[in-house]
Parts: C-alpha cells; sequence; structure tokens
C-alpha cells in the first residue's frame, strides 16, 4: 500500500473520533490514542520494520476491541499485521472488517495477500477481484491475478490478466515476455508479437526470444498446429520453463492424438514438475516404437530410477535410430559406467567426441569421466580438458575440470590457476568454489578451505551434488 493511501486511511478513522469526541462520547480515549500514535509513526517511515508494524497492529487491534463496530479499525489493524508479517492474525482482522461493514480496496487488497501467504490462492483471487472491481490499483492487481492464476494452472485467466496489464503499462518488456511465454504454450503464433516487442524495449532478453521466435517461426511452415506446438514447448523446455512446456505438448496431442513425439515429450516435461511420466512415454513407444524420443526419454527415466540395465535397453535401440547422436553415445557411456563396464563407457565417450569434435560439452564429459574413476587421466582426461578449454576458453565448467585434472594430478599450481580463470568467468560458479576449498584443504589452509565449502554449500540447491559434497569436506575439517 502507498503512502498516500495510508494517509488516506488515517484522515478516515480521525473523522469518526473527532465527531465520538463532539459528541462526548469517551471510551478509553488514552487505548485510542495510544494506538493511533503508534499507527502514525508507522505511516511515516517510508517503509516501517516488521517489529514496529506488529506493534502499531496490536495496538490498534485493541482500540478495535473497544469499538467493535468500527471495520475500518480492524482493517488497519490487519493491514498492519501483514506488513508485521502475520497473515493468520491480518486475515483474522481482515475478515472481521468485512464482517463489521465493508472493506476498502486496500483492505482487499490485503486480504488476498494474506490468503495468499496462507496458501489459499483460490481465497486470494476472489478477495483481489473483489478489489478490482471496488476500484482498488488496477496495475498491481492484475499482476497478482496473473502469478496467482498462473501457478493455479488457470492460463488462459492469466493470459487475460497479463493483456489487461499491459493496456495500462504498454512499455513493460518483462511482462510483454511473460506474456509471450503464456502464448508461446497455448497460441504460438500469438506470441511472437509480444516477444518480439519484449526483445526490442529490453535487449537483455534478446537470447531467450531469439530461440522462441526461431522455433515457432520455422514450425509455422508446416501448417501444422500439433507440430508447432510440440516445438514450442521443446523451444520452452529448453528455458527451463517446463511447466509451459508440459502444457504446449499436452496441447498438441489433443490436436493430434496419435502423435508419439509430443507424447514423448509430454512424458519427460511431467518428470520435470514432480509428476509421473511413465504412461505418456509408454504411449508414444505404443504408438511407434521406432520413436527416438520415446526411446531416449524411457532411457532416462530408467536412468533417474537407477536401473541403467533396463536404460541401456532403450539407449541402444535409440542409438541404431540415431547412430550419429552424440547425446545417445554419452548416456550410453553414463549408464555402462554406472554398471561397472569402464573400458565400454570410455569407448563411448569418445565416440561422442569424434561425432562432435567442436563441441566442449562431449570433451567435458570424457574428462569428468576419466576423473571420477581415475582413469588414464594424464592419457585421456588432461588432453580431454584441454580440448574442452580450448573451445571455450571462458566456461567455467570447462576451466573446473581442467583444474580437477591438476588436482589429480598433483600439481596444485596449475589447478588454483584454471579455479582462478574459472571464478573469473564465473564468481557464483558452485563447483569451482567446491574444488578450490578441496584445494586449500591439501594445503592445508583450512580457514580459507572453510570459507569456500561454505560458499559453495551457499550457491548449490540444497539438493545438489555440490552441496553434497562441500558438506562432507567441511565435516571433515577439525
Amino acid at each position: 500500500m502507498t503512502r498516500f493511501s495510508f494517509l488516506s486511511l488515517w484522515i478516515r478513522l480521525l473523522i469518526p473520533l473527532v465527531l465520538a469526541s463532539l459528541l462526548g462520547i469517551s471510551a478509553r480515549p488514552h487505548l485510542v490514542d495510544q494506538a493511533f500514535e503508534m499507527a502514525h509513526r508507522a505511516i511515516e517511515s517510508n517503509s516501517p520494520s516488521a517489529a514496529s508494524a506488529a506493534g502499531a497492529a496490536a495496538a490498534i487491534s485493541r482500540a478495535a476491541a473497544r469499538f467493535p463496530w468500527r471495520a475500518d479499525l480492524w482493517e488497519l489493524a490487519g493491514i498492519y499485521s501483514l506488513k508485521g508479517e502475520d497473515s493468520q492474525t491480518a486475515r483474522e482482522h481482515l475478515q472481521r472488517a468485512a464482517a463489521a461493514g465493508m472493506l476498502s480496496p486496500q483492505g482487499l487488497v490485503a486480504l488476498g495477500d494474506a490468503r495468499r501467504l496462507d496458501g489459499d490462492l483460490s481465497a486470494a483471487i476472489q478477495a483481489w477481484e473483489s478489489a478490482l472491481r471496488a476500484g482498488g490499483s488496477a496495475d498491481e492487481l492484475h499482476l497478482r491475478l496473473a502469478q496467482a492464476h498462473r501457478e493455479l494452472g488457470s492460463y488462459p485467466d492469466a493470459i487475460a490478466d497479463l493483456q489487461a496489464y499491459l493496456k495500462l503499462h504498454p512499455t513493460d518488456a518483462a511482462q510483454h515476455y511473460q506474456l509471450g511465454l503464456l502464448l508461446a504454450a497455448h497460441q504460438p503464433e500469438a506470441a511472437l508479437a509480444h516477444l518480439v516487442l519484449a526483445g526490442d524495449l529490453d535487449p537483455a532478453l534478446a537470447p531467450k526470444i531469439k530461440l522462441l521466435q526461431q522455433s515457432i517461426a520455422s514450425a509455422r511452415r508446416s501448417e501444422d498446429t500439433a507440430y508447432i506446438l510440440l516445438a514450442s514447448g521443446r523451444a520452452l523446455a529448453t528455458l527451463e520453463e517446463w511447466e509451459l512446456a508440459a502444457q504446449a505438448f499436452s496441447q498438441a496431442v489433443k490436436f493430434h492424438p496419435g502423435y508419439a513425439e509430443a507424447w514423448a515429450f509430454l512424458g519427460e516435461a511431467r518428470q520435470h514438475i514432480n509428476k509421473e511420466g511413465l504412461p505418456e512415454i509408454q504411449k508414444a513407444l505404443a504408438l511407434d516404437p521406432d520413436s527416438v524420443a520415446a526411446n531416449t526419454f524411457l532411457a532416462l527415466y530408467w536412468q533417474r530410477k537407477d536401473r541403467s540395465d533396463l536404460a541401456l535397453v532403450y539407449l541402444h535401440t535409440a542409438s541404431r535410430l540415431d547412430p550419429d547422436n552424440p547425446i545417445l553415445q554419452a548416456e550410453i557411456g553414463k549408464a555402462l559406467a554406472s554398471l561397472g563396464n569402464l573400458s565400454a563407457a570410455q569407448n563411448h565417450y569418445q565416440r561422442a567426441t569424434e561425432l562432435a569434435p567442436r563441441e566442449a560439452t562431449y570433451w567435458r564429459l570424457l574428462a569428468t569421466f576419466s576423473i571420477n574413476y581415475e582413469i588414464e587421466v594424464r592419457q585421456v582426461g588432461l588432453p580431454a580438458a584441454r580440448q574442452a578449454v580450448i573451445i571455450g576458453p571462458s566456461d567455467p565448467a570447462a576451466l573446473d575440470v581442467m583444474a580437477q585434472v591438476f588436482i589429480l594430478l598433483e600439481d596444485l599450481l596449475s589447478a588454483r590457476r584454471f579455479l582462478q580463470r574459472a571464478l573469473q568467468a564465473d564468481p557464483g560458479y558452485a563447483p569451482a568454489r567446491l574444488h578450490l576449498g578441496l584445494l586449500f584443504l591439501l594445503e592445508g589452509e583450512t580457514s580459507r578451505a572453510r570459507q569456500e565449502l561454505e560458499l559453495a554449500r551457499s550457491l548449490s540447491g540444497p539438493d545438489d551434488v555440490t552441496a553434497e559434497h562441500a558438506q562432507r569436506l567441511l565435516d571433515q575439517i577439525p
């Protein structure tokens, strides 16, 4: 709520109290004075602390208890409770205000915010829509509604919310981009205008927009709606927009129920949003046993279940269908390595580099395999890591792998040099922080090691393998 809105509430609250004084009504006036003094101090602060807001809320609610019919007092108590980070009390006060009279647009916004914090998005939407009808700030409400509708999966409503917002703010690049993403999952061709405009308004968005634009524009030539949705969904997946990618693939199979590729991609996308994707992939394979996508995604499914033996069956089928695909060769190498067949695994990693000699990824994977299993580190790992760095001299992942090779070869000076280069390229690259911490441990610098390892842990997600390894090393420091 803006400072102006708070001052408006302040004036509304004072008027009944002045009238009460003129009429000779005196019900614990010192309590009311105290409440309003605390509220006034909070209002005068541009950003009151949670503690001061909570104090004001408590004082106002005590005053409201003396005037239970005063909806405006309960409303202000609710608003300050929300600022005091007590959503439950805020909701209770605001609901009492609604029962005593009518909430203002600001009160309805606050009630929606409290409901959202309580996890009840449907109730939040209901409150915000009431605020909109009551004349609340349209731009902030449309954004709140768009986010809530998107989280609930009500994508047509989210699209309508953003369209309404952009009528008021036509130069907001970020929201044009968000609308473009939503439309890409449902009406890809309609997404293009918003994506182009977003890129013109904010060139920093250009790389992401270019990927979507090219995918949709190229697929449009086919005039096949299902194929356009599949292409758009694949681009969304590349951007890690898995919820929207799943929507695009779901729309594709509605248009073309026999589209094996779309079913396969839908199954993969569902796994990325913590849903079971096996039935969709199995359906894809039943529709087309020779689908590379279906065989590949079924292999990935079994790899995630730690069933490399089953994964290999489908990886070999996919590789037979697409023998020049380096991704499949690398995945076969990974599966074979997990089963202990290291010689065969190495052959497949090397085959991947032969198929894509100018892509640093496959050289890095070969080097990582050599490091992890300590196989021919000098003969295989070092040349592979060097080639990855030649191709990507500013790639922190490649530089970090080179450092790992040198750590194994006990050349700590060279390892430090490459880790420093990796962190110059990306100071937040957690694996490089992890390996720098390891290097300091090996050199006996425990204080600096602890600092780097704690940083590696904080830069990684809680379930990230880097965080796990960092914690393991931290546990070894006395």
